[in-house]
């Protein structure tokens, strides 16, 4: 047993997406991490339908909790995300993936980032689209939801403009309006929604300690410490990331903080 008595909560992960890197994450969960030795499986993905079909599937299956975070932005299938579904496409798959899981409560559709550009006197937007995602994610049972804005680093700034876009900053009134406008609809439908590290808002946890123990089949609880590592204003809870930059996503994805 690991982390002073408690199982390990997996983040599977923040650096690239699962979709891609099937046989190194599977042989790392077997050899490091089998199921005695972890409390909760975190997934992050672009692609839900890679997590029901094998060779994913038969794998997670073994594992007492997964918690699966779905990031659908509303530009898969665009110049801006090439190799990503769109978005009706992730979305149908939520029911087999909360099957999978085992409780609705356990999957997070994440609109994230939201961002504005502009390219050839044309605005590009995905505000209006995180609001029917919001809509259609929360008729199928989905209860939690997640999102920020874009960070405009310059590696990011370089790559959207030598692909012809134009950054629009967001003022932090702007910022305001909008987040506080989807709050609001997730009041509406009955649903959380996090701003993460969204400055003005309450800090978030998308990996929560307490959260994950309260979902727990056996209510186990895991480690609640903040997780190191993390940009100031995020209230994550400690996980070991067994993912690595150096595997390279090949969502193409023009926004991407880790390319």
């Amino acid at each position: 047993m690991a982390d002073g008595g408690k199982r390990i909560v997996i983040s599977m992960s923040r650096r690239t997406d699962p979709r891609w890197h099937a046989g190194t994450f599977i042989k790392t969960l077997r050899e490091k991490y089998p199921p005695g030795r972890v409390h909760t499986v975190v997934i992050w993905t672009k692609f839900p339908m890679a997590l029901t079909a094998p060779p994913y599937r038969e794998v997670l299956e073994a594992y007492d909790q997964l918690c699966v975070y779905v990031t659908v932005t509303g530009f898969g299938g665009t110049p801006l995300e090439p190799g990503v579904p769109v978005p009706d496409d992730a979305l149908a798959a939520i029911p087999e993936l909360i099957e999978l899981a085992g409780d609705p409560r356990r999957i997070r559709i994440r609109p994230d980032p939201l961002l504005a550009l502009r390219k050839d006197g044309r605005l590009i937007t995905n505000i209006p689209a995180s609001r029917e995602i919001m809509v259609k994610a929360a008729a199928l049972g989905v209860t939690s939801f997640s999102t920020s804005f874009m960070e405009n680093y310059p590696k990011v700034e370089r790559r959207l403009r030598k692909n012809g876009y134009t950054v629009i900053d967001l003022a932090p009134e702007e910022r305001v309006e909008i987040m506080s406008g989807l709050l609001k609809l997730g009041e509406k439908l009955g649903v959380t929604l996090n701003a993460c590290c969204v400055a003005g808002f309450p800090v978030s946890a998308c990996i929560d300690g307490r959260l994950l123990t309260g979902l727990h089949p056996d209510r186990e609880v895991c480690r609640t410490d903040r997780a190191t590592g993390q940009r100031k204003n995020c209230g994550c809870t400690h996980s070991v990331d067994i993912g690595w930059y150096s595997m390279k996503c090949l969502s193409g994805c023009l926004y991407c903080y880790a390319s």
